[in-house]
């Protein structure tokens, strides 16, 4: 009996110990948490905590909503639509119509091309993603701006840019072209090409002038309210030096009358003929008027016009207004187009790759409309236009035809015209230029009276 009871007090001893040894580890498991709790910055605390209570953010309480709200920039590639791009955000297939719906009269999605982009407000909460409103800039001058309203229909609206001009002077010496040397300056195409129409009825580009020439150019540019150049204005003053003279040309709009191109006298600078009828930009002269060996049939015999080399498809256009003798397939000439002009002229234009609609024999054209487009029809080697000018039967050299201006400002508006004259030189001297040595040269040619 004693025996079992010994047993009896060694087995509760054991058990004591056991439930003391527990809560001893139990103990120093808790010590060691707190312990390093301690050394846990705050912000991961609550971030962990916040894992325990929350793994994902969708799902999550209407205090947290706010946070699910996001704005996506997405660039539009070939191929995608405003549809397809938007389904890549999980939108609805209801939200993509309505959007389309609102943007009609404002914006045609169709009209967005690659490289452009826009952007997207949406939300996401547990029925899905909302779309909330989307912006496009279709153009520099405007953006449109759909916003989802309290009752939940998108509204759009077209926000115009507000641009302000401003006058731009550029000075700079010709290199390989006065085309490319204009675009190094940064002086934009647009603006390059309306220089060129001007001076083309008084300057040959192809050999009145060379490397190292001055040139002068004053403009207007549209900048909106952070200076940004949004798009180019209307070229307001061109000066260049060729063959030692110089050139300056005015654009002014008579009373009444649609801006013009004039010289210095009031003279407008549209003479009867078009000394080249196609883009200067996009032309070289491969062969002279005058004597030559064919490059084809091998023997010399004179060359009855010039020959401008340019890329296949390039416009040609009427050197002046008259009416159309002949538009057809004419022999070794390919497709051909003959015009009659005022002053005993007519005008001719071979090997084009086509003639354009509405040129046919009767019909009235205007000085600088296409007439077609270079090509390398009938006899030819490459791509080219060979051009003629023909004054009372008698062919002549189109680069040395010399024809009276075409219009003389009215008496009354010569002094309207030189007070013009005078705020364009004025602005000249206000504004910075980049090139001084070019705008001495400039001014010298002035002094010798060679304008």
């Amino acid at each position: 009996m004693k025996r079992h009871s010994h047993l009896i007090s060694v087995a509760f001893m054991v058990v004591a110990c056991l439930i003391a040894a527990r809560e001893y580890y139990i103990n120093y498991q808790i010590d060691v948490s707190l312990g390093q709790a301690d050394n846990v910055p705050a912000e991961e605390q609550n971030l962990n905590h916040s894992n325990q209570t929350s793994p994902m953010l969708i799902g999550c309480s209407n205090s947290n909503e706010e946070l699910e709200e996001q704005y996506q920039t997405v660039e539009i590639r070939k191929g995608d639509t405003l549809g397809s791009l938007l389904a890549k955000f999980d939108i609805s297939k209801q939200d993509i119509e309505s959007l389309n719906k609102s943007l009609k009269g404002h914006l045609n999605p169709r009209d967005l091309k690659p490289g452009q982009a826009f952007s997207i407000q949406y939300k996401k909460d547990q029925q899905g993603v909302q779309l909330l409103g989307a912006e496009f800039k279709p153009s520099l001058e405007y953006t449109v701006v759909c916003e989802r309203n309290e009752k939940g229909q998108f509204k759009t609206q077209k926000n115009t840019v507000e641009l302000k001009t401003v006058l731009k002077r550029v000075d700079g010496r010709i290199n390989a072209s006065f085309y490319s040397a204009a675009l190094k300056l940064g002086i934009p195409a647009k603006v390059v090409k309306e220089a060129i129409k001007a001076l083309s009825y008084s300057v040959n580009f192809q050999h009145g002038i060379k490397s190292g020439d001055p040139f002068e150019l004053l403009y207007e540019q549209y900048e909106d309210a952070q200076g940004n150049s949004i798009k180019p204005g209307n070229l307001k003053y061109i000066s260049v030096v060729a063959k030692g003279q110089l050139h300056r040309i005015y654009s002014y709009a008579p009373a009444g009358n649609c801006a013009g191109y004039y010289n210095a006298r009031g003279e407008s600078v549209i003479r009867s003929l078009l000394q080249t009828p196609i883009d200067s930009s996009r032309m070289r002269v491969t062969s002279g008027f005058g004597s030559r060996v064919h490059p084809i049939k091998g023997f010399r015999r004179d060359h009855k016009g010039v020959d401008f080399g340019a890329p296949h498809g390039t416009a040609v256009m009427a050197a002046g207004d008259g009416v159309v003798l002949k538009a057809g397939y004419f022999g070794d000439y390919g497709n051909y187009v003959r015009i009659r002009h005022a002053g005993g002229y007519e005008t001719v234009y071979a090997h084009l790759s086509k003639i354009a609609s509405g040129t046919r024999i009767g019909a009235s054209v205007k000085q600088g409309q296409v007439i077609g487009n270079v090509g390398a029809t009938g006899l030819a080697t490459g791509p080219h236009l060979h051009h003629e000018v023909i004054l009372k039967n008698v062919h002549v050299n189109p680069q040395s035809v010399k024809a009276l201006p075409t219009t003389h400002l009215a008496t009354k508006d010569i002094q309207k015209f030189n007070k013009f004259k005078q705020e364009i030189e004025t602005q000249i001297v206000g504004l910075p230029m980049k090139n001084q040595l070019a705008s001495n040269d400039l001014n010298d040619a002035v002094k010798n009276k060679i304008a």
